[in-house]
């Protein structure tokens, strides 16, 4: 088998899942190098020496101004656009293929032939679905899928040509700004970019393997393979399972994005749920799900609102005079313009920072029921800010204007 390697991508509170999917791994190709990038920071958490994986960390990485892309971003943004710039890492650094896989999968098989197809093409893909859906709820459940994306981004397999190199700037360069999820523009994470990808780009195969990247939207139509050995069949193992979604606290459930499967109706399947959730409490789930994210926080412990990241985003262009924007002290940080006023009130009980305009825009409910928040809505913006405003948004009392009352 020609150089390849594999990895996936995780924040700290993940690393049971990488744990659990590395030595899944590992039971069938020791041979191969298993590479786990950490999209936060270790803070002591962990000893990466000790871990079944070769830790990498986005400083590893060729992201520009990474400062600035995890405060872009939230946990989960930066986990999933990460994955672009972990694939062309794992190629610069001399490996003929990389193969991506999402934490949350569970190597139940060899992957061998799997990774022939990868290396036999550029770029390798999975759809989310193998054929029309049959049953009651079969528009349903395709209309999901349109909204999601055609093709499902926990695996992608490249190999190192030049499709693959323009491929991977391509999504890097959509993933930096635009990994939102955003259905009326047509954004789900890194998952509709992927539906271009067949017509933009040479050599591209779809795998239509019914053994591959089993999940909550192929059940039931690949439920009669699955059995408690654990495989999809004596003629059709099921390679590897993919847990998108689930929680192994929350039974019966068997992921949040689906609430019509449970344990009880998703067949033999419910076997693979219960080992997954007894090997990640095993790999630690109960202590690292408290872990915190390291880019959760400017510098002086503050946790940052998701509105700061929205706004910030939108600033981008002007993002270079605010330095390091997790920094706090001094005039010119980002935090500091946050709590800047956008305007002068004649009461300074009623002022509007930076930070509540960006809250104001994202609201289009709030709008409606103060659509002149700089005039005569002013003091009704301020009261529903200070009570309700607080407690939707998260908004830590740093951001709480001086002189407001609840």
């Amino acid at each position: 088998m020609a150089k390849l390697a594999v990895g996936t991508v995780v924040s700290k509170n993940y690393i049971p899942f990488a744990r659990v999917l590395a030595d899944s791994f590992r039971r069938y190709h020791p041979e191969i190098p298993f590479f786990v990038l950490l999209a936060d920071k270790v803070d002591g958490y962990f000893d990466p020496s000790a871990e079944p994986f070769h830790l990498l960390t986005l400083d590893d990485l060729a992201i520009p101004h990474r400062e600035r892309f995890c405060l872009y971003y939230s946990r989960q943004q930066v986990v999933v656009a990460a994955k672009a710039y972990l694939l062309s890492y794992l190629l610069e650094q001399n490996f003929s293929s990389a193969v991506f896989l999402d934490a949350d999968i569970l190597v139940l098989d060899n992957l061998a032939p799997l990774f022939d197809v990868v290396q036999q093409h550029s770029i390798l893909l999975t759809p989310h679905l193998l054929a029309p859906l049959t049953g009651e709820e079969r528009a349903t459940r395709e209309l999901n899928i349109l909204l999601s994306g055609i093709y499902n981004g926990g695996f992608i397999g490249v190999s190192d040509t030049q499709s693959t190199r323009l491929f991977l700037a391509w999504w890097q360069d959509r993933l930096y700004e635009h990994c939102c999820h955003d259905l009326a523009r047509g954004m789900h994470y890194d998952q509709h970019w992927l539906d271009l990808v067949p017509v933009y780009f040479e050599d591209v195969h779809i795998l239509r393997d019914p053994t591959c990247n089993v999940a909550y939207w192929t059940l039931p139509e690949r439920n009669p393979h699955l059995a408690d050995n654990p495989s999809l069949g004596e003629t059709q193992p099921c390679r590897f399972f993919h847990f998108s979604g689930f929680d192994p606290e929350q039974p019966p459930a068997v992921t949040r994005h689906s609430p019509r499967l449970t344990m009880g109706n998703v067949g033999p399947a419910f076997s693979l749920f219960d080992r997954y959730a007894a090997l990640l409490n095993g790999a630690g789930y109960e202590i690292a799900k408290q872990w915190p994210y390291a880019y959760g926080f400017f510098d002086n412990g503050v946790p940052i609102p998701e509105a700061a990241r929205r706004l910030y985003l939108d600033v981008s262009d002007s993002a270079e005079k605010f330095g390091d924007p997790f920094r706090t002290e001094g005039a010119g940080s980002y935090f500091n313009w946050l709590n800047e006023p956008v305007d002068v009130p004649p009461d300074p009980a009623l002022t509007i920072t930076r930070l509540w305009h960006a809250i104001y825009d994202l609201r289009p409910d709030v709008r409606v029921a103060f659509p002149d928040a700089s005039g005569v809505n002013r003091e009704g913006f301020v009261k529903w800010a200070a009570s309700s405003g607080v407690q939707e948004f998260g908004v830590h009392q740093s951001f709480i204007p001086y002189g407001w009352k609840a």
